[in-house]
């Protein structure tokens, strides 16, 4: 009769310390970063301001383009009239423009690119730190990106959640272009 009531006890006490079969469930959450900056309205705001900005670009690399094509044409015209040595410094000078514009397209460019780093780093950081939240009210074990994940079901995507948070948060982001720092001769 001991030994059986040992054996129970024994048994009763196993039963009570092992985990039980819910509580050791891994609660793992999935998210897609890119997706969730490009559908919320900072994102949508944040293109639209670059995109903006480059069409300015390329409109004012046209018309200088424009206006060089132009300059070379009527030299053009006008070769056969010039001497040999000033036919050469305006090529040359012609030549220089050239370079002069397309640095200028190039600094601009990059100084749009460097600015939507910017303000991508700041949706980034109010993306962190909703997806921190919802990771602690679901209890989440790991949170993965979606590219990790070859299979995710749509209960364990927090994608769409993600950008309604962003939407409350950050309505928008201002896109200022950062011109790189001149070096210094």
């Amino acid at each position: 009769m001991f030994k059986t009531n040992l054996r129970a006890a024994i048994v009763a006490l196993a039963v009570l310390c092992a985990p039980s079969v819910a509580s050791a469930e891994t609660v793992i959450l999935v998210f897609d970063l890119d997706r969730a900056i490009a559908l919320s309205k900072a994102g949508k705001s944040m293109a639209k301001q670059l995109e903006t900005q480059a069409s300015k670009v390329r409109k004012d690399a046209e018309k200088g383009a424009k206006e060089l094509q132009d300059k070379a044409a009527k030299l053009r015209e006008q070769q056969k009239l010039m001497a040999p040595e000033a036919l050469k410094s305006k090529v040359e000078e012609l030549q220089l423009q050239d370079l002069e514009l397309r640095q200028d397209v190039n600094e601009r460019t990059q100084a749009i690119q460097a600015g939507g780093q910017r303000a991508a780093q700041q949706v980034i950081k109010v993306a962190e730190q909703q997806l921190s939240d919802i990771s602690k009210e679901r209890k989440a074990d790991i949170v993965l990106r979606r590219q990790a994940v070859f299979f995710a079901g749509p209960t364990t995507d927090v994608t769409n959640e993600l950008v309604k948070r962003l939407d409350k948060k950050l309505k928008s982001v201002n896109v200022t272009p950062i011109a790189a720092k001149k070096a210094k001769k």
